[in-house]
């Protein structure tokens, strides 16, 4: 017999909290990320220089490399990256048109449950059952990842 161990619902709500926001933080990811690389800094600027831990650097590339790890060590990429290694279990198995339809689904889902409901989503493959059951390892997964649930 094995013993389930049931997520808390706080844990659960924050984890779908953190899915709600995955396209926007997306799209927001993509563009400061993009402004970095490319409009990091202004052509006509006289001043290069900058002061690191104990040295001064005066090269843009390694101010726009400074720029890029701290936008890839900061708490939204974590999101991001969580919703999508938590994503990539989801319908793993299934054929590859059936299993974007179903991650697509799960995230409107997680997105707006109202708006969203398993019944207009289009999945008839899936029981509604299964399709619940799924969302709530989609959720787990992000909570796995982030170490704010054990395995």
């Amino acid at each position: 017999m094995t013993i389930k161990i049931k997520t808390p619902k706080d844990v659960t709500a924050l984890c779908e909290t953190i899915a709600k926001g995955h396209e926007r933080r997306k799209k927001d990811y993509e563009s400061r990320r993009i402004d970095i690389i490319y409009h990091g800094t202004s052509a006509g600027s006289s001043d290069f220089t900058v002061k690191t831990k104990g040295s001064v650097t005066s090269d843009p590339v390694v101010r726009k490399a400074e720029s890029l790890e701290k936008l890839e060590n900061s708490l939204d990429y974590k999101f991001i990256k969580a919703v999508e290694q938590s994503l990539s279990s989801v319908g793993a198995g299934i054929p590859r048109d059936l299993r974007d339809r179903l991650r697509s689904a799960v995230l409107l889902n997680c997105e707006n449950g109202r708006d969203y409901p398993y019944e207009i989503l289009n999945i008839d493959e899936f029981s509604k059952r299964d399709f619940y059951r799924r969302r709530k390892q989609f959720l787990n997964g992000i909570g796995v990842y982030l170490g704010i649930i054990d395995e």
